[in-house]
């Protein structure tokens, strides 16, 4: 083990952060150095932006993807080896929009018309009439 992986697992374990996000950010690192077959310490940030530009480019990453990648190698220049450039030279993807899923008509309708309960009824009507979502009600 290098002595800059150990350094930034060092800092990782010192944040308490999950054992996923420790794995995803020293892959993400792993992976960038094999790119440039060089030590990121060597690297700056026109080889990060290449680097990002080819996960999206020619490796067609997911944007969540190449955000980790990012949060990993920004984790690495900014918190382990306190370089000051990377958040003004390497911007943030866009995050892309979660959109939730719509029940149809069709749907609600057979919802209500197989509960037989009266009290539940109104609620899943009230519900479903008002336009509320899952975090906004308390019952």
């Amino acid at each position: 083990m290098t002595a800059l992986r150990q350094r930034m697992l060092d800092e990782l374990q010192l944040r308490n952060l999950s054992a996923c996000t420790i794995r995803a950010y020293v892959g993400a690192v792993e992976r960038f150095a094999e790119y440039f077959r060089q030590p990121p310490q060597r690297l700056g940030a026109e080889q990060v932006r290449e680097y990002l530009l080819h996960l999206i480019r020619d490796k067609q990453a997911p944007a969540n993807t190449v955000r980790v990648n990012r949060a990993g190698l920004r984790f690495l220049y900014a918190c382990t080896l306190k370089q000051c450039w990377f958040e003004e030279n390497i911007p943030q993807p866009k995050k892309p929009p979660n959109l939730p899923h719509v029940l149809s008509t069709d749907e609600i309708t057979r919802m209500l018309d197989l509960t037989r309960n009266l009290k539940h009824w109104t609620i899943i009507a009230t519900l479903y009439a008002t336009g509320l979502r899952g975090g906004e009600f308390n019952i």
